[in-house]
């Protein structure tokens, strides 16, 4: 069973627990997210993730496109890890964009709590909608989306949002979302405005 480093609310550590008990008794440990933008193309790539792989929902949902638990004793930057295994990518941590640590605390229910410190990553690159794909089952597939239109339709809750995928150009409405980050510190939209950021070339972009 993978065991996680855990630490106390101020990011102090303080031992190692399992993941089963991590979200179980809500105890604090890192994850690593990165999100994949083009900048070059305006496009930024979600996975489309498989609801058997997600402990939080019961349906395929958009999510960030890489994201996973940091096991115990490994640093941030061996984050690379979950890209290599959600989008068979191999990256090297200093192409990466540091944002910084998202805290969330969270109850999904009394079996499920989350009380992560998550290390928020940009990758600006090149990417292949086919070539994108995870080692097992976990991410059906990704999705390109052009960044400003994702942004209005996160914004506006218009309609419906058209993003490119391995099958094809394919509609999406905002129950395809997770609600999570919809919502509380509106993960989707802020990362979206923080990529935009990079893309102007700003300086000093960070989460919060």
């Amino acid at each position: 069973m993978e065991q996680l480093d855990i630490f106390d609310e101020n990011y102090n550590y303080i031992g190692t627990s399992s993941k089963k008990d991590v979200h179980q008794k809500g105890l604090w440990h890192q994850t690593f997210d990165c999100l994949f933008i083009d900048s070059k193309k305006n496009t930024v790539y979600f996975q489309y993730k498989n609801q058997e792989h997600n402990a939080a929902s019961s349906k395929n949902k958009i999510d960030i496109s890489v994201g996973g638990h940091l096991l115990a004793n490994e640093k941030i930057s061996d984050g690379i890890r979950e890209i290599k295994e959600e989008a068979n990518l191999d990256v090297n941590y200093n192409n990466l964009y540091y944002l910084g640590i998202r805290k969330v605390n969270k109850v999904i229910n009394e079996n499920y709590i989350i009380r992560e410190f998550i290390h928020l990553h940009i990758y600006d690159n090149s990417f292949d909608i086919y070539s994108l794909k995870s080692i097992d089952d976990e991410v059906l597939y990704y999705i390109e989306f052009n960044i400003d239109e994702l942004i209005d339709f996160l914004n506006n809750n218009t309609s419906i949002i058209k993003g490119n995928t391995p099958y094809g150009e394919k509609s999406f409405n905002i129950d395809n979302f997770i609600e999570g980050y919809l919502e509380d510190d509106k993960l989707y939209l802020n990362y979206l405005l923080l990529a935009k950021r990079i893309i102007n070339k700003e300086e000093n972009v960070k989460w919060n």
